[in-house]
């Protein structure tokens, strides 16, 4: 059985998620890894899903490239920004 969880990341305890995340939603986590973002074709979810199933533990998935991280891309613009 699976579930589906919706967060909203403008919550208070969510600030972490809502800096990471406030220009890339939604974003989409497996077992609390990152899967995907923007958008999830019906195709692509079954895959997904087929992926957890069928790994050695029934629990398992692997990350996939692509995580944002809108907090940390602006701490580096603001560095570059006072190092000129």
């Amino acid at each position: 059985p699976h579930t589906l969880e919706a967060v909203d990341i403008t919550d208070d305890d969510k600030a972490d998620w809502f800096s990471k995340y406030k220009w890339d939603i939604p974003v989409l986590h497996m077992n609390g890894i990152y899967w995907t973002k923007h958008r999830l074709t019906e195709s692509d979810a079954i895959e997904g899903l087929e992926e957890v199933m069928n790994s050695s533990d029934g629990n398992s998935f692997k990350e996939r490239v692509g995580e944002p991280d809108a907090g940390e891309m602006e701490r580096r613009m603001e560095e570059r920004q006072n190092n000129e």
